[in-house]
């Protein structure tokens, strides 16, 4: 898989509003009150307008490293989740200065954050070029090679959660902050980089004809979970355990119900997975019934 590395600070910017949105716990104090208060009056104002929530963040974090016009952007991002002729130009300027908000909290935060995150996501590259090629054939044995995109691109963003990252499936994009350590002994983020890549292809028909599309990115992130794990032990980085899933779950940001076992789930799924052998697609689809809504 041929990676391109960005960094770009309206992407840091947009992820790290998203994560405010979604209720995440800041890790960065510097960021402080200011660019908290910016994130949530961009969620208020995509509700004031009734844009669909999760589409929009969604969107708008696929196409964030490929600008740096944030009116291109919103203008996109709204296009993309409720349609060209619904997209009008009050609703762009209105979004656009929420983000324009956001955007001059973070430079008044962090003044120097393109430098700091070159040479934050240096030794993410020099892990990911000595192991990173071996994690991913061994996901692609394991479960199947087309899985592996031929290329994609990784962003990587400022540390804003003190670990975090997304795959976005429509433009073959993953964000990873760009941290210095681990965030768990014996989760190397390298091994987070490479379950982010591998979820990229599960958009091709042969796997995701039998998920809906609503639900393919979760269970993309579940599927991948046990099988990178498992992949990340012949290239001696981690291990498939109970401890490692459960520990995974929360560290990787996978957003799934309290009240359900589902690292149980996903080993179970796995062991019937690799006794059996179906097509990918099947197994998605057994995957999603087990876990349910």
């Amino acid at each position: 898989m041929e990676l391109e590395w960005v960094t770009n600070e309206l992407a840091s910017c947009c992820h790290a509003a998203d994560g405010i949105a979604r209720g995440l716990p800041l890790a960065d104090s510097r960021l402080g009150e200011p660019f908290a208060d910016a994130a949530q009056s961009l969620r208020k104002e995509i509700s004031l307008l009734q844009v669909p929530a999760r589409p929009f963040w969604s969107n708008l974090l696929a196409n964030s490293h490929q600008t740096d016009d944030r009116q291109s952007l919103v203008r996109n991002t709204l296009r993309k989740t409720i349609g060209i002729e619904a997209t009008s130009e009050e609703k762009v300027n209105a979004l656009g200065h929420r983000l324009r908000d956001i955007e001059m909290a973070a430079r008044q935060a962090l003044p120097q954050m393109l430098d700091d995150l070159a040479h934050r996501v240096r030794p993410l590259q020099e892990q990911w070029e000595a192991r990173g090629p071996g994690l991913l054939h061994a996901i692609g044995r394991l479960t199947d090679e087309r899985l592996l995109a031929d290329r994609a691109t990784v962003v990587a963003v400022h540390p804003a959660f003190g670990g975090g990252g997304s795959a976005s499936l429509a433009t073959n994009a993953v964000r990873i902050e760009a941290l210095l350590t681990n965030v768990v002994d014996g989760l190397p983020e390298v091994v987070r980089l490479g379950w982010l890549l591998a979820q990229l292809n599960h958009e091709l028909p042969v796997f995701s004809d039998r998920v809906h599309g609503s639900r393919l990115p979760l269970i993309a992130q579940l599927a991948m979970l046990p099988a990178t794990l498992q992949a990340s032990e012949s290239v001696e980085l981690s291990q498939l355990t109970p401890f490692t899933i459960e520990a995974a779950l929360p560290a990787w940001q996978i957003e799934i119900a309290a009240d359900k076992d589902i690292a149980a789930t996903l080993l179970d799924w796995w062991n019937t997975y690799l006794d059996t052998k179906p097509a990918w697609g099947i197994a998605l689809a057994a995957l999603d019934q087990m876990v349910g809504d």
